[in-house]
């Protein structure tokens, strides 16, 4: 099941990042747990990983209570931020940790317990069979939806935010912001993160679009009858995740960000324009009103088209 392996692990810091060679039989799957004060579940969840996987990583992203503690005492391997640097940092040394490793696949999952690990087979077996470079457990998908116990302000949320990242990254893809996800080898040494908030994960979609990366989605059930899941507030947590997405558009689709604005304001400046010298042929007034519109419109909207055509070239330039 298992190759040696001879290679280095970054454990991270805060201040740094401490370098440390490691020899041991090469994992072929392994399960990655980012982790924020989660004691009182990340022991069962780690142990129902291992049933199915070769190594199970908690990175512990600057928790203030004894998750480190509870995920070594019970077989995980355990990777620690000194400070807490929010979900993206840690799904960056989850990616970072899998590729030292050389995995074959890499499955993140949640420390809450609100994920399955009795689902894990489900992902792997789908990445064999289609030979995806991503598997994404989805909520929704083939009707999934409808088998679960998803609050009303939580599914409105969600739908938002997978037409957001649907718009930055061309996919359609029924469930966007799931956690519980499968990459294979060849996305663990492509996909390179920015973002450090609950965002990477329509980043790593966006990533994966621009590389043409194979992704499906396999059905899994959600808890959602489970207390403290999250220490944000789920409306402004929604709205920041919303807020960072559009901001990964504007820097990932420029010409969709600022060109069609800029084309539809231009096109209402006209549309004042005509209004404002249909009033003066008639009255031989001249509309303030219109005249400013027109000047503002067809202003802001040269400005961002061609704002837009210039980040293009830009991000054009650095692709290459």
């Amino acid at each position: 099941m298992q190759r040696e392996n001879a290679s280095a692990i970054s454990v991270l810091t805060g201040k740094g990042s401490v370098t440390a060679e490691i020899r041991e039989p090469k994992p072929k799957v392994v399960v990655a747990i980012p982790a924020y004060n989660e004691e009182v579940a990340i022991g069962s969840v780690v142990i129902r990983c291992m049933k199915y996987v070769d190594k199970v990583i908690v990175i512990d992203d600057g928790s203030k209570d004894h998750t480190a503690e509870v995920a070594q005492l019970v077989g995980a391997e355990v990777i620690r931020h000194k400070i807490n640097g929010g979900y993206g940092s840690a799904i960056k040394t989850c990616f970072e940790t899998a590729k030292v490793y050389d995995a074959d696949a890499m499955i993140i999952i949640d420390a809450d317990g609100q994920h399955n690990p009795d689902d894990i087979p489900s992902l792997i077996s789908e990445m064999k069979k289609s030979q995806s470079d991503i598997v994404i457990g989805s909520r929704f998908v083939n009707g999934n939806g409808k088998k679960q116990k998803i609050p009303v302000y939580r599914k409105v949320g969600m739908k938002v935010l997978d037409t957001a990242t649907e718009l930055g990254s061309g996919l359609k893809i029924t469930d966007s912001q799931s956690g519980f996800r499968l990459y294979s080898n060849k996305a663990i040494n492509i996909i390179t993160l920015d973002n450090n908030d609950m965002a990477a994960g329509s980043e790593i979609l966006m990533q994966a679009a621009e590389r043409n990366l194979k992704i499906t989605e396999v059905p899994i059930k959600v808890r959602y009858d489970i207390k403290d899941t999250s220490s944000k507030n789920p409306i402004t947590h929604g709205f920041s995740v919303l807020g960072n997405i559009i901001m990964l558009i504007s820097q990932r689709r420029p010409l969709l960000f600022f060109c069609v604005p800029g084309a539809i304001l231009l096109l209402a400046g006209m549309i004042f324009a005509f209004m404002a010298f249909d009033i003066f042929n008639v009255t031989r007034n001249i509309s303030i009103t219109y005249t400013i519109g027109t000047a503002l419109c067809i202003l802001i909207g040269t400005f961002s088209i061609f704002t837009g055509l210039i980040l293009q070239a830009i991000r054009s330039l650095k692709i290459k």
